[in-house]
């Protein structure tokens, strides 16, 4: 085996999508949002896995649409980001559905395009302004060669439970959503809203878009006990260094031995997704021992005090394995959120996945 690879357990992805279902009722559908590489997982692998049992992925590049397809993915697969000239044909020729937002968007569709219609209710990124409302509603009509299937919003707040905001989000969105025909899907949640409001407030609709919590990561601080992170990342020790009381480890010196001892080193930097800005901040996991990162992580490579103890070249090195050792804990340290953890993992690594089956 490489000497640093992911494992991506498949087994646990299933267990969470079940956790997914069980927040909203049998009908509504389950469209995973599987963009940039699933959030770093591997979204071939992933949608192959899941098509089964869901309805339907989300993305947000149409290159991410096309790959999807080109390995053989035939469920509807919804894409984020708004069509361009350069992109439109792609819609009809990959059967993908596009987002609009826009009389623009809707003027460069090419005849035949299905599309959903993204409302901007607070968020203030891709979603139609509501006072545009009327002129899109306009072009639509005068589209009637394209094919309006779906109406969806995105919440601000929806990680953070019991945030007013959401209430706010959902009533402006129902009042919009009463102008569009009423055979269209509607969707409002993400993994926030599924876990914190889909149980209190009716925020399910037609369909759902988990992410991050398919990965196994709650949305915001409070932690979902069903949830499961899918990913472990494991290495080997490459070098071992004695080092002196006194003796610094790496550039600047940032660490310095309390202590005569070992210091060993992993092949894995910053290149491969482990921040810099975890220098001296995390533990790894050798032979059931708990182990410091010491010195600044550098691009390809990454210190470990060993103390007194003096493990044998290519001794398996465990920096994340879902239990103790998680993503979101790297995230707390680090001042971000898990998905940017998982999303930073370098497409090079290699990845196995783990399936029962």
């Amino acid at each position: 085996m490489a000497q640093e690879h992911l494992s991506i357990d498949l087994n646990k992805l299933q267990a969470n999508l079940k956790a997914v279902k069980a927040c909203i009722p049998e009908s509504t559908q389950v469209w995973p949002v599987i963009k940039d590489d699933a959030y770093g997982h591997g979204a071939e692998v992933i949608a192959e896995f899941l098509e089964s049992s869901v309805q339907g992925f989300c993305v947000v590049r149409v290159t991410e649409g096309i790959r999807l397809r080109e390995v053989g993915i035939r469920c509807p697969i919804l894409v984020f980001e708004s069509p361009r000239k350069d992109t439109v044909k792609s819609y009809t020729s990959y059967d993908l559905i596009a987002s609009v937002s826009s009389p623009l968007h809707i003027e460069i569709l090419d005849s035949g395009t299905h599309f959903h219609v993204n409302i901007d209710t607070g968020m203030k990124r891709l979603g139609a302004p509501l006072a545009s409302i009327p002129e899109l509603i306009t072009s639509i009509h005068q589209r009637s060669d394209c094919k309006g299937t779906g109406i969806y919003t995105h919440f601000v707040h929806a990680d953070d439970p019991g945030s007013p905001r959401v209430l706010e989000q959902l009533s402006i969105f129902k009042k919009i959503r009463s102008q569009f025909p009423e055979d269209w899907m509607t969707h409002t949640a993400n993994s926030g809203a599924i876990f914190h409001y889909a149980k209190e407030l009716d925020v399910s609709y037609d369909m759902v878009r988990p992410g991050v919590c398919m990965y196994g990561y709650s949305a915001g601080d409070k932690a979902i006990d069903e949830l499961q992170p899918i990913l472990s990342w494991a290495t080997r020790l490459i070098h071992i260094q004695p080092v002196e009381k006194g003796e610094t480890v790496s550039y600047g010196g940032r660490w310095t031995a309390p202590e005569p001892g070992f210091v060993g080193v992993i092949p894995v930097g910053y290149a491969h997704g482990l921040s810099r800005l975890l220098s001296n901040r995390i533990q790894v996991l050798i032979d059931g021992n708990l182990h410091e990162q010491v010195g600044s992580i550098t691009m390809d490579f990454s210190m470990i005090w060993l103390g007194e103890n003096s493990y044998s070249i290519d001794t398996e090195v465990i920096l994340l394995d879902g239990v103790h050792l998680r993503a979101n804990d790297w995230a707390k340290l680090s001042d971000t959120i898990a998905y940017e953890i998982t999303t930073r993992l370098s497409p090079n690594l290699p990845r196995t996945y783990l399936d029962k089956d």
